[in-house]
């Protein structure tokens, strides 16, 4: 079943009931971000309970797609997490092995998004009480053996009286995106997002709304923001709506 990304993707909350203060488990995760680079198949993640109590934790991976400039993210069996269920005891770390199944060798940079879930306790805890579990959602890069690199054009389009600014990467690898900006004609500046943009994959595209701007459909637009490799300075041609 496929979801949205922003659906399975934020931090969680669960009511049910809450451990004693002070005795409460919370789950951490590291790394934030994981690169296998071909032909590497397999890596780690590792999980740490630094509270008082035991946790336990679900460890799930799936297919990190752009649908029509929408985050996507379906069930596969071409990567795997063992084992899939983890019982931690406090002050302690656990490894999870990452694994890649599929036996095609990765051609264009593969991205999977790793789905950590925190199983609340629900055994001795006082009634009428909230319990907090939380969400990781880890990005998975299999990188193709020639490394690859991004190709990344920029469009604008006006539609429904909204201003639409797009990335379309042509090439082999993701872009990362932060403070997004783009200045109109007027020389205006137009933040599109402060810090975290998201991610442009490999031969895919993504659009963003740029608030409060109407654009006159005939002028590009200069786009700058903070890349993965560096900063990008480019233009935004317009794009005639089909």
């Amino acid at each position: 079943m496929r979801m949205t990304y922003a659906a399975i993707s934020a931090t969680f909350l669960i009511l049910i009931a809450t451990t004693p203060p002070g005795s409460a488990a919370s789950l951490q995760v590291s790394p934030t971000s994981l690169d296998i680079a071909a032909p590497g198949t397999a890596t780690t993640l590792t999980l740490n309970n630094p509270g008082d109590a035991p946790l336990k934790a679900q460890v799930r991976l799936f297919r990190w797609s752009l649908v029509d400039g929408e985050e996507h993210l379906d069930p596969t069996t071409d990567v795997v997490a063992s084992p899939p269920i983890a019982s931690l005891q406090p002050k302690t770390d656990y490894v999870v092995r990452i694994v890649r199944t599929a036996k095609a060798p990765v051609a264009v940079e593969e991205t999977y998004r790793l789905v950590v879930d925190e199983i609340p306790d629900r055994t001795n805890l006082p009634a009428n009480s909230v319990a907090m579990a939380f969400r990781y959602s880890v990005p998975v890069f299999f990188v193709a053996k020639s490394g690859g690199a991004p190709s990344v054009a920029w469009s604008v389009q006006t539609r429904n009286g909204k201003t639409y600014i797009s990335a379309t990467n042509t090439g082999t690898r993701r872009v990362r995106l932060a403070d997004l900006k783009i200045t109109d004609g007027s020389g205006k500046p137009v933040i599109i997002a402060k810090g975290l943009a998201g991610y442009v994959l490999a031969r895919s595209s993504k659009s963003w709304v740029a608030p409060g701007l109407v654009h006159n459909a005939d002028v590009p637009l200069q786009v700058t923001a903070m890349g993965d490799l560096g900063p990008i300075d480019a233009r935004a041609l317009p794009e005639v709506p089909h």
